[in-house]
């Protein structure tokens, strides 16, 4: 019994020695073929290039100055027309282009043109009165200084003197009244723009303050955005801005900074930023949903390369795999300015190094690698 132990000790001893030796061959032998396994990647140059440190916001399109174009005087609207260059009346409707100063609406002209002349008649008259009282103040004056007047007719001729001038100066305040209101019934356009509501149809009565038409500029247009207060300190006017629409998705618009709200909204804890840029096209309409990116830094040749080629970063440090001699070289990078899928590599790379772009997932430093073309790696 003690023999056969013995032998079955053995047996299983030899057993263990021949399987580690086994599986030691093996895995040297695995580790030697993984040595000198080739793998095929694609490698581009590295260069320099720019790239742009974002802040990415939503806000709304707006026209740059919007003014509701009201009636001063009451009335009937007589005209809502618009005299063209080529000398045409015009209906005014939403969509024409006003110019400064360009005449709009009338309102009861003739009313006030009537008005206008019979407080003028009025002027004239109490410039008669006028010359009249004065002419006789005069006359009596020289009869009480000759001893020929009472004292008391000469103050009722100054006295009638004296209200013959206010009520002159009445007349021609009344005068300069109607003059305004005849000159404010010709409404006109305050500003360059685009008539973007018709409040009133012609032939419809109005009060005083009653809108006409709401004009707005978008020759330049504006988007306010709110930007949280831990960007405050990079936003400054003049700095650059781009702006997408999604009636133009494949466009980027320019803009800038146009300025910064002084004080942060107590509520949200932001700071109001208004972006302004060029609509000489009039593309941008007011209303439409925008896109901002603002761009808080700029850094030009610098290394730039695709953000999917570098591997790590999370627990160990951003890394790279460049070719050099058909071997892959691990590097250690430092990393910039991230803007979409690409990166700034501020250290460990340097222009003219062979970049693994494509198999660096297969990759170990020091594996032997194969320089091949995308389409045959697939």
């Amino acid at each position: 019994m003690k023999i056969f132990r013995r032998i079955l000790y053995w047996i299983v001893a030899l057993t263990l020695v021949f399987v580690t030796f086994w599986f030691g061959f093996t895995r040297k032998s695995l580790e030697k073929q993984e040595e000198k396994k080739i793998v095929p990647v694609e490698v581009e140059m590295v260069g320099t290039g720019s790239i742009e440190k974002t802040i990415e916001l939503t806000g709304w399109i707006k026209a740059n100055q919007v003014v509701d174009v009201a009636s001063k005087v009451a009335g009937r609207v007589e005209s809502l027309r618009i005299v063209s260059e080529q000398g045409t009346s015009v209906p005014v409707e939403e969509g024409i282009t006003l110019r400064k100063g360009q005449q709009l609406a009338i309102i009861d002209h003739d009313v006030y043109v009537a008005q206008l002349e019979a407080v003028d008649a009025a002027v004239r008259s109490r410039e008669v009165e006028r010359a009249d009282a004065e002419r006789e103040k005069k006359r009596i004056v020289a009869l009480y200084e000759g001893g020929s007047a009472t004292q008391q007719n000469r103050d009722k001729a100054m006295t009638a003197a004296e209200l013959a001038a206010a009520s002159l100066n009445m007349a021609k305040a009344n005068l300069e009244l109607a003059q305004i209101n005849l000159r404010e019934s010709t409404i006109v356009s305050p500003i360059d723009g685009i008539v973007t509501t018709k409040h009133v149809d012609e032939g419809n009565m109005v009060r005083i303050g009653d809108r006409i038409v709401t004009v707005a500029d978008m020759k330049i247009v504006k988007v306010v955005v709110a930007v949280a207060e831990k960007y405050g300190g990079n936003i400054v006017v003049g700095m650059p801005a781009k702006i997408r629409v999604d009636t133009f998705a494949d466009r980027v618009f320019d803009a800038q900074v146009y300025s910064v709200y002084p004080a942060l909204d107590t509520q949200t804890h932001t700071i109001q930023v208004e972006i302004r840029l060029d609509n000489s096209e009039m593309l941008l309409k007011p209303g439409m949903f925008a896109r901002v990116i603002l761009v808080t830094q700029v850094q030009k040749e610098v290394i730039v390369v695709p953000r999917d080629v570098v591997l790590g970063g999370k627990i160990d440090e951003p890394y790279v795999y460049v070719a050099e001699n058909g071997i892959a070289h691990k590097r250690i990078v430092k990393l910039g300015i991230t803007q979409a899928d690409r990166c700034e590599i501020t250290e460990g790379l340097k222009p003219g190094e062979k970049l693994v772009v494509n198999g660096m997932h297969s990759l170990k430093d020091g594996v032997s690698i194969e320089l091949v073309r995308l389409e045959d790696i697939k």
